[in-house]
């Protein structure tokens, strides 16, 4: 018992010793450099549309005319069939009313009692063709949709510079879900419809020919649809509404399909203007410790930051930022990682090395801040090494786009 209460005492005393980290959160808007780089000569791009559904088109109104062929084979090989088999009924019945007139006849003059006529045939029932139900076609693309839809950040729309072409494919295993859901004793049915939308991008530059090149949507997605009380009044809406929402549900999808490639395209090869919250670690005063000189390169540092946006290689933030760095680093001087009590303890040395290697990502001076990455991985605090794992990924992101642009 005495033992617990030692160890709580010690642990008490280590929390009211640590200096409180201030997490300063700050909003960084930055140009995006691209991975799959168009020639930076080119200034403009137009787009082209390659309307590959039309093949399913042709292919969904061949298969029609192959079914209806068949079914109208079947059809006149049933019905030659049922003839035969009708004239071969109607021959015997009409051989057996012979037979059964002359019978009467014979009958009638010797005073025989009348037999019965031989009974009518039943014939079989009429063929019937089999009905080929109409394929699903697609209609046409809405041209102003893909244009308006396709919009490269940092270039302009023009003829003579690169061409992006867009490939609206067919919508593929199309079809209508149900989910019963009973909440609260009231039983209601969902209804999606579960489909496939390719849709193909291709990047070309006059100088280099195809800089990206790739397949989006290929997988299977969800369009939400109504839900209703009774599955029986949605199979009712169904026939009669059933062309229409596939013309509605058409657009919907396409123009999402088209949402989805300009993403990929920006996230590619565009100029796109992101923003990043980021932390700046700064600490509370603590005892006779002033920490004063931590809040001003925090305002320096976020006098840089707010400069990033400026430029795609974000020079205009170098000043600020360097003096930032220079004020941390000036400020390491003190660290003293064996004395808890000292001012720059392992804690502040740990944030202040996650500071001058978040600023140096920014500055894209990447051999740099993977130094002070590495001596916060190390600095034995789980807080600040987490953060300088996060801080090793966008380091990795950043350095593979800007030498995919810059070198």
């Amino acid at each position: 018992m005495k033992k617990s209460i030692l160890i709580g005492g010690l642990f008490m005393a280590f929390l009211g010793q640590a200096q409180n980290v201030d997490e300063n959160r700050v909003s960084v808007s930055y140009i995006q450099l691209p991975i799959n780089v168009i020639n930076k000569a080119v200034k403009v791009y137009e787009v082209d549309i390659n309307r590959s559904f039309e093949q399913a088109n042709e292919d969904s109104l061949s298969r029609y005319q192959i079914e209806l062929e068949s079914a109208a084979s079947i059809y006149e090989a049933e019905l030659a069939q049922w003839k035969a088999q009708c004239e071969a009924m109607e021959r015997d019945y009409l051989s057996r009313m012979a037979a059964w007139e002359k019978q009467s006849q014979t009958a009638s003059t010797s005073g025989a009692p009348p037999s019965s006529p031989p009974l009518a045939p039943v014939y079989p029932a009429h063929p019937v063709q089999q009905e080929v139900e109409l394929p699903q076609l697609h209609n046409d693309l809405d041209e102003n949709m893909v244009n308006n839809g396709v919009d490269l950040k940092g270039f302009d729309k023009g003829s003579g510079g690169a061409i992006i072409t867009v490939d609206m494919y067919p919508i593929s295993q199309f079809k209508v879900n149900e989910k019963k859901v009973v909440k609260d004793g009231v039983t209601t049915y969902e209804y999606f419809a579960s489909y496939k939308l390719p849709i193909g991008l291709k990047v070309e530059d006059p100088s280099q020919g195809v800089v990206l090149q790739t397949i989006i949507g290929n997988s299977v997605q969800q369009h939400n649809m109504k839900s209703y009380a009774s599955k029986y009044d949605f199979q009712l809406w169904w026939m009669d509404n059933a062309d229409q929402f596939w013309m509605d549900f058409e657009k919907v999808v396409r123009r999402k399909a088209v949402n989805q490639l300009n993403t990929e395209l920006n996230e590619k090869s565009g100029f796109p203007v992101k923003s990043k919250t980021i932390e700046i670690y700064t600490v509370k005063r603590y005892k006779d410790h002033n920490y004063s000189d931590l809040v001003n390169a925090y305002t320096l540092a976020t006098q840089g930051y707010q400069k990033v946006s400026n430029t795609r290689d974000r020079s205009e933030a170098h000043a600020k930022l360097n003096e930032a760095i220079a004020a941390w680093k000036n400020i390491l001087t003190e660290s003293n990682l064996s004395d808890n009590k000292s001012r720059i303890n392992d804690k502040v040395t740990a944030l202040l090395q996650c500071n001058i290697a978040q600023a140096y990502i920014w500055m894209s001076e990447f051999d740099q801040a993977e130094v002070y990455i590495n001596l916060a991985k190390n600095c034995g605090i789980g807080k600040f090494e987490r953060i300088a794992r996060a801080l090793a990924g966008s380091l990795a992101e950043r350095k593979q786009r800007w030498n995919a642009y810059f070198e």
